[in-house]
């Protein structure tokens, strides 16, 4: 007599912020899953384009989607929002460029019946708008996986595809650090379990593509943003490993740098490189 196995069930938190531009794709992604997916939740976090207008047609068509709105700016704010939102075991939390693979959903249900002491943890993923994908991905790997171990001795979340039980998250959620910091909040909720003795996984086997904007923004930018991740480490109390990870953070502005050079000339959407797209300048990432 086979024994049937009932699997925790999901649902997925999607923060936006002016995302009319890659919402949609999101969505019909995540559709082709809904079987496995209690609700989709999407943040809207005081968008000003047509992502509430697009998201509000889907929800007509499919009542898996649910809109809520978060007034607090940042995506700190509108991760809890969709959290605090959700009434499944797991919960999924993805960008609004992110687009899962097929099997995705099952993958990470699957993944935590068959691991009971996984708290959380992040999906493989791959580029879907870079050049030389197999050097870039070989490289995003490193720096947001394989260097947090080697370095500080931790495991990262990958906020672009990662989930967690919801039983952790009410475990951590009051230390976590004040939101607005400059910090990188997905790190943030890495450490907070590492504290708290919970486990973060790698989940090779739920894949997604996600977009490399981040990359593609100007030197400045990104050093900005990428010298969140050695504070982050400070405001969580790491201290010594803070100072590890300050190295290969700025390791990274500097491949990033270099990298960028030739970023000025690609365009996305053709993915093919242009005299021309150089006037184009550096793609912004504003909501940080």
């Amino acid at each position: 007599m086979s024994v049937v196995q009932i699997l925790p069930t999901l649902d997925v938190v999607v923060p936006c912020y002016n995302e009319q531009d890659e919402i949609a794709t999101c969505l019909d992604k995540l559709l082709t899953q809904k079987d496995e997916i209690c609700s989709i939740i999407v943040v809207d976090n005081n968008s000003t384009d047509d992502t509430v207008k697009i998201v509000t047609r889907y929800m007509k068509k499919h009542p898996i989607i649910r809109l809520i709105h978060e007034p607090e700016q940042g995506v700190e704010y509108a991760r809890d929002a969709g959290i605090a939102a959700s009434e499944s075991d797991i919960v999924a939390r993805i960008d609004a460029d992110t687009r899962v693979l097929a099997g995705w959903a099952h993958t990470i249900r699957e993944f935590y019946t068959a691991h009971p002491d996984i708290s959380a943890g992040s999906g493989a993923t791959e580029y879907y708008d870079l050049p030389f994908r197999r050097f870039t991905n070989m490289m995003t790997l490193f720096f947001t996986t394989v260097s947090n171990r080697m370095a500080a001795h931790s495991s990262s979340l990958y906020g672009a595809n990662m989930s967690i039980r919801a039983t952790a998250w009410k475990d951590v959620f009051e230390s976590l650090p004040a939101r607005g910091q400059y910090i990188m909040e997905d790190q943030a909720i890495s450490l907070a379990l590492q504290k708290r003795g919970h486990k973060v996984a790698y989940i090779q086997s739920a894949k997604a593509h996600v977009s490399g904007r981040r990359i593609r923004s100007s030197p400045r930018e990104f050093y900005h943003y990428n010298m969140r991740w050695p504070t982050t480490y400070r405001v969580m109390g790491f201290h010594r490993e803070a100072r590890r990870i300050t190295a290969v953070a700025w390791l990274g502005c500097l491949a990033q740098a270099v990298a960028s050079l030739g970023f000025r000339f690609y365009d996305p959407h053709t993915m093919k490189f242009s005299i021309r797209q150089y006037n184009h300048g550096y793609e912004t990432r504003p909501w940080l």
